[in-house]
C-alpha cells in the first residue's frame, strides 16, 4: 500500500520503528552480559576500591598525597574511578570465565553467568577480550592509572593465561596483587598523586591490606567447593581441609586488625568497628559451615575490609595535617 500524497509505502515508518527497537533491545541485552560477567566482584572491588579512594582523597595529606579533596571533587572524579574499576575488572572476568573448566565449574556454582547461560560463545567472549586490552588502555591514558593497570593485566595473564589458578597459594598473592591495583588507582585517580609519594604511607597502608587479603581472601572459595571438587581445581579449603582453611582465615582477620589498628594508632571507637566485624565473621565462618553461612560469611568480608579503611580517621595526627 502507498500514500496517495508520495507514493511511499506507509509501513515504512512502522519498520524504522521496529528496528529501533531492536537495536535498543540488542544494546540492553549485551550491557546486561558484560552486567553478568562482574556482577559477583561490584561490592568486594568496584565498590571497596571506590570507597577506599574516595575515603583517603579527603585525608590525602595523612598519606602525603596533596591536599584533603572536596566532598565535590571527590563526586566529580567519581565516574573516572568507576570506569577504571570496571574496564579492568571486566577484563579479568573475561579471561577468568571463558575456558571449559571454568565454564562447567560456573554451570554448577553460577549458572546465570553468560557463558553456562549460553548468551555468548567462549569464542564470542574471547574476541571481546581481545578488544577489551586497548579499551582499557585508552581509559588509562585518559583518566590515568597506566601503571596499575598494567601490573593488573600482568597478573591477570598469570593467574588465568601461565597456570597459576591451579596453585591455590600463588593464586591468593596474585589476588593481593589485584586487589592493591583496584584500591591504589582510585585514590591516584581523585588526588593526582601516585601512592609513592612522599614517604610513601600510602603505599605502606596498601601493602598491609594487601597481605591481608592474601591470607583471607580464600573465604571466597567454601561457598564454591562443591563445584570446584568436581571441576578438579585445588583451592585452599581443598588442598589444607576445610578445617585447617577455615583457622588460616580466622587467624587473618584477627592477625591483620591487631597490625593494622597500631600502625594508625587509631582511636578506639573508630578500632572497634573492625574489631566487630571481623570477630563476627570469624564466627560466623566456624557456626555455619553450610552454603550459605559461607556466602554470608563473604557478604560479611567487605564490612570487616571498610572497617580497615576508615582506622586512618581515627588518628589525630592525620587531622592535624
Amino acid at each position: 500500500m502507498t500514500s496517495s500524497i508520495s507514493g511511499k509505502p506507509i509501513y515504512r515508518s512502522s519498520q524504522k520503528t521496529r528496528r529501533s527497537y531492536t537495536t535498543i533491545d540488542s544494546i540492553i541485552y549485551h550491557v546486561y552480559t558484560a552486567y553478568l560477567f562482574s556482577c559477583n566482584n561490584i561490592k568486594d572491588i568496584i565498590c571497596l576500591g571506590f570507597s577506599f579512594g574516595a575515603l583517603n582523597a579527603s585525608i590525602a595529606p595523612g598519606f602525603s598525597m596533596g591536599p584533603s579533596r572536596s566532598l565535590t571533587e571527590i563526586i566529580q572524579s567519581t565516574p573516572a574511578m568507576f570506569l577504571w574499576s570496571w574496564a579492568n575488572l571486566f577484563l579479568f572476568n573475561l579471561h577468568n570465565q571463558r575456558y571449559p573448566a571454568a565454564i562447567a565449574e560456573d554451570a554448577l556454582n553460577k549458572p546465570w553467568r553468560p557463558l553456562p547461560a549460553g548468551r555468548l560463545t567462549p569464542r564470542q567472549a574471547t574476541r571481546v577480550m581481545y578488544y577489551m586490552y586497548p579499551v582499557m588502555l585508552i581509559i588509562s591514558l585518559a583518566v590515568g592509572g597506566l601503571v596499575p593497570s598494567l601490573a593488573e593485566a600482568l597478573s591477570c595473564l598469570w593467574y588465568n593465561e601461565w597456570g597459576s589458578a591451579a596453585n591455590p597459594f600463588v593464586k591468593n598473592l596474585l589476588n593481593k596483587v589485584g586487589f592493591a591495583c583496584f584500591f591504589a588507582r582510585p585514590l591516584e585517580v581523585v588526588t593526582g598523586h601516585s601512592i609513592f609519594s612522599g614517604k610513601g604511607v600510602a603505599a605502606i597502608w596498601l601493602l598491609i591490606l594487601a597481605a591481608a587479603i592474601t591470607t583471607t581472601s580464600h573465604l571466597q572459595d567454601f561457598r564454591d567447593t562443591v563445584g570446584d571438587k568436581l571441576a578438579g581445581r585445588k583451592t585452599v579449603p581443598l588442598v589444607l581441609s576445610d578445617t585447617n582453611a577455615r583457622a588460616v582465615a580466622a587467624f587473618g582477620v584477627i592477625g591483620w586488625t591487631y597490625i593494622a589498628c597500631p600502625f594508625w594508632e587509631t582511636s578506639r571507637i573508630v578500632g572497634a568497628w573492625p574489631w566487630l566485624a571481623g570477630t563476627m565473621m570469624a564466627g560466623n565462618l566456624f557456626r555455619d559451615r553450610s552454603i550459605k553461612g559461607d556466602i554470608l560469611t563473604w557478604k560479611m568480608f567487605p564490612l570487616w575490609f571498610m572497617g580497615l579503611f576508615i582506622l586512618p580517621f581515627g588518628n589525630k595526627q592525620v587531622w592535624d595535617l
